[in-house]
């Protein structure tokens, strides 16, 4: 970050001119009419005597009110307590930004991951896989290329899916003599069923 210098003279007030002439005309800092300042600091200044400005602000309303200086210290106090409420908390709505980019990062995803063909049952687990891909050099796309190439069978054209039913499944229930041990197992159930 570039660290801005400022001429504070205009900020000094009305008695800078005769400070200037005690200190031999330097302006006070050995530079004649260049006051060196950061940024941070010509902020500090500036805020706090904004501050002093508001409290004293303030302090006249409520003298002009009655109260006496206890009063008004007190009256101080709680509005600048109701004030420090009303602020927002920014370190709650920046965790609840980040929350939000993360769910819509993984929408994404997602909606890449089934666009590509990769099943509902197996999002979770490619995602993960795909994670560990990415870095500085490579995103979550050029990652899910280069997963979904070495893994074909994720992708919907990959034919690691295929099932065949059996001869019990595609007959009309009765049968199980090509179906093996499954297809006795799954005669004996209907047929209990049927009881």
């Amino acid at each position: 970050m570039r660290k801005w210098l400022m001429n504070l003279h205009l900020f000094e007030g009305e008695g800078s001119e005769g400070a200037d002439e005690k200190n031999g005309g330097t302006g006070g800092s050995g530079q004649k009419g260049n006051a060196g300042y950061t940024y941070e600091q010509a902020e500090e200044i500036a805020n706090s005597r904004a501050e002093k400005a508001s409290r004293a602000a303030l302090a006249n309303f409520y003298r002009k009110q009655g109260l006496s200086e206890e009063e008004v210290t007190a009256a101080i106090n709680d509005f600048k307590a109701k004030q420090k409420e009303n602020q927002p908390d920014v370190s709650a709505v920046e965790a609840e930004r980040d929350e939000y980019k993360a769910q819509l990062e993984q929408m994404k995803n997602e909606k890449l991951l089934t666009a590509k063909g990769v099943r509902a049952e197996d999002l979770d687990y490619v995602m993960f896989k795909i994670g560990k891909l990415v870095d500085d050099k490579t995103d979550f796309s050029k990652a899910t290329d280069k997963f979904l190439k070495e893994n074909p069978r994720y992708a919907g054209t990959g034919a690691a899916y295929r099932v065949v039913p059996t001869a019990s499944e595609t007959s009309d229930g009765a049968g199980a003599s090509a179906g093996g041990l499954n297809g006795s197992i799954n005669s004996a159930i209907r047929a209990a069923i049927r009881r």
